[in-house]
């Protein structure tokens, strides 16, 4: 019983050894994570201005509300409905 335990525990350490090998290249690609909006293109792009396409983006959000009054309610009849909205919008290129 000693024996099987112990080819037991050898054959997990392998194992284990072989799934680390084998992931080891995928854990040094997330190393590589990018900073907060760093923008990354493929290799060998060329960033000329001819090649940059330019989208509208919203600079600044904000909140427009509505105050809704239903007078055959009891209590609070009056409910807030409030959507989000772009309030200034900008151009980014890439």
């Amino acid at each position: 019983m000693n024996l099987f335990k112990t080819k037991l525990l050898v054959l997990i350490i392998i194992l284990l050894s072989f799934n680390g090998f084998l992931n080891s290249k995928e854990v040094a690609e997330k190393n590589l994570t990018p900073l907060d909006g760093e923008l990354l293109l493929p290799e060998g792009y060329n960033n000329t201005a001819e090649e940059k396409q330019c989208i509208t983006v919203c600079s600044q959000w904000g909140e427009d509300c509505i105050l809704n009054i239903n007078p055959s309610a009891t209590g609070a009849g009056a409910s807030r409905k409030c959507r989000r909205v772009c309030e200034s919008f900008a151009e980014a290129c890439f």
